[in-house]
């Protein structure tokens, strides 16, 4: 079984950790990277919106480019501090961006699933 080539890299590369304790507001560091040899557009998505916050949640990297994306867990109200139960994740996703293209460009151009996906699972420590 060969290998598929990956054109991004994650760090980290399988899971996201936030603390469980009860501060309204934490935050966390992924870096994204293009090991393709062409420009990449992406996208993180999360699995719910009220959680989480995602900044910046969409770009273009060139070649070799890194990008430091901000994951900021918001607690709920009136969840008393407490982690959500069903299990949540982040997903990168990329397609290759055409040269002197926007990020949106891309995408709205873009048919079918995007080039790769890194699926990220959100760990809870006590």
């Amino acid at each position: 079984m060969t290998e598929k080539k990956q054109f991004i890299a994650t760090e980290p590369s399988d899971k996201i950790r936030f603390t469980a304790e009860s501060q309204d507001e934490q935050k966390t560091v992924l870096k994204i990277t293009n090991q393709s040899e062409m420009k990449q557009a992406f996208k993180v998505k999360c699995t719910r919106n009220d959680l989480f916050r995602i900044k910046p949640s969409t770009g273009i990297l060139d070649y070799n480019q890194t990008i430091t994306v901000i994951l900021i867990y918001r607690r709920v109200i009136g969840g008393q501090g407490k982690p959500p139960v069903e299990k949540q994740q982040f997903g990168v996703y990329h397609i290759p961006a055409p040269e002197n293209c926007t990020c949106e460009g891309a995408w709205a151009e873009h048919y079918g699933p995007p080039q790769g996906e890194h699926k990220l699972k959100v760990v809870f420590n006590e």
